[in-house]
């Protein structure tokens, strides 16, 4: 699964886990342990945005790779 979310996001440059979960129809939550352990290796890296609707802020986490990452 690792290659496959590396793959990914070296097609589409940036995703949230639960777009990656979409695209390998794999649980939100295996996919997102996935991105753990690449991001421990150094492969992956996180951006946060925050999003003002209303009166709330609707935060979303996207992964991108890093340098390591690519291939």
């Amino acid at each position: 699964m690792e290659q496959s979310i590396l793959e990914l996001l070296e097609e589409h440059g940036s995703l949230t886990y639960e777009q990656i979960a979409g695209y390998l129809t794999e649980p939100p939550d295996v996919v997102r342990n996935a991105l753990t352990g690449l991001r421990r290796r150094g492969l992956v890296d996180v951006l946060g945005i925050s999003e003002v609707e209303g009166h709330g802020t609707r935060e979303a986490a996207y992964w991108r790779l890093t340098d390591a990452g690519l291939p």
